[in-house]
């Protein structure tokens, strides 16, 4: 039992877990991490990291990234416009999930964490000074447990958020393809609206293929297979060598007043549903909600009750203000196509370049929706186009 004891158990090690088991190890914190899958594993996703990702660690990605995007375009059928906009930084670096989140557990190891893989958590049973995580075959003890299992694992179940989750469905292919497609679409990272009622295509180029999808962002059934084949005869995909199709849901949640941190188990990113509502791309609350758990714990003197209220704290006033935000813009988005054509006709290359210092960590949805000159620009556009 002594052996299996630790501060910090964390159940999952993509961004979330994995960074959590980084930064409570660069601390000093005894840590586990449990795994079902044997690392590395393939994950389903864009793979698209974003520049305010890369500020939140000490070290780079660089040897993981296969491109990096100092570009972005961004193409609206409706409004019949092209924007793109351009940093000195790249804006995002195509990853490959398995290589991404292998590097990020990696730094963890260095810094002390142990990894059990092909593991799988079945049960918590929480007491007054420490959580019991039940495994097939053993019991591990630890003063803290953070999920970061997914939507669909055992942490979020327990503390019942799942109840609170919506699901958007997603659709992508790693195609294999001649030279010629690569080099057309190497430079920067794409996005295509009105490709789907109320979503969203993307194109992010890779070392060897391009990652290729669509993600709907209402919670309606739609047949996104026969939307993607649209969507690649639209970009003129060609010379097909091979490809890989993998579906998936992302994760978002709903209701206000929910509390993330209960009896010493704290939820990260998909088990909580931190998604953006605007793009789908979580990489980012994962990895900072990660950090925010490791902070509570370190900053908590591993008091339980001072934890979760410090936790919720913390998410409350970071992710679920931002998220509060971020869903009015994709209410206007996504519910009123007409809306998003008029925004993109007028105002579309500024919410272009917001959008992108929203990337890079420059700014944040809040200061679109709470600045009035913001909407004294956008009134100003609409009347001199009227």
């Amino acid at each position: 039992m002594k052996n299996n004891f630790y501060d910090a158990i964390i159940i999952g090690s993509g961004p979330a877990g994995s960074s959590s088991a980084y930064f409570l190890s660069a601390q000093g914190f005894k840590v586990l991490v449990i795994e079902k899958e044997i690392l590395p594993r393939y994950k389903t996703c864009g793979g698209g990291v974003v520049q305010r990702v890369a500020k939140l660690f000490p070290f780079s990605f660089e040897e993981v990234s296969d491109v990096q995007c100092f570009t972005t375009e961004v193409f609206d059928r409706r409004a019949n416009r092209h924007f793109v906009t351009r940093r000195d930084k790249p804006i995002i670096y195509m990853t490959m999930r398995k290589e991404f989140d292998y590097l990020i557990l990696s730094k963890a190891k260095a810094a002390g964490a142990m990894v059990l893989e092909n593991t799988e958590a079945t049960d918590l049973i929480t007491g007054k000074e420490s959580v019991d995580v039940l495994t097939k075959d053993d019991k591990y003890t630890a003063r803290f447990v953070i999920g970061a299992d997914g939507a669909g694992g055992i942490c979020s179940k327990i503390l019942k958020l799942k109840l609170y989750l919506i699901r958007l469905p997603a659709l992508e292919y790693e195609i294999y393809t001649g030279d010629s497609m690569l080099d057309k679409f190497n430079k920067s990272a794409r996005f295509d609206f009105d490709i789907l009622p109320n979503g969203y295509g993307w194109v992010f180029p890779k070392k060897d293929h391009l990652s290729i999808g669509v993600v709907e962002m209402k919670k309606r059934k739609k047949e996104l297979n026969k939307l993607l084949d649209i969507y690649l005869k639209l970009l003129g995909i060609t010379n097909v060598q091979r490809y890989e199709r993998h579906g998936y849901f992302v994760p978002l949640i709903k209701g206000n007043n929910l509390k993330f941190a209960k009896d010493r188990i704290f939820l990260t990113g998909d088990a909580a549903g931190f998604a953006d509502p605007v793009t789908a791309e979580g990489i980012y609350s994962a990895v900072l909600s990660g950090k925010l758990a490791a902070d509570t714990i370190n900053e908590s003197y591993l008091s339980a009750g001072m934890a979760a209220d410090l936790y919720n704290y913390k998410i409350n006033h970071s992710i679920i203000d931002e998220l509060r935000f971020s869903k009015i813009i994709a209410a206007l988005v996504y519910t009123y196509p007409a809306v998003r054509g008029l925004l993109f006709r007028f105002y579309g290359q500024k919410l272009s370049e917001l959008i992108t210092d929203i990337f890079m960590g420059e700014k944040k949805y809040h200061d679109l929706l709470t600045d009035p000159l913001n909407y004294y620009k956008l009134i100003k556009y609409l009347l001199k186009n009227d």
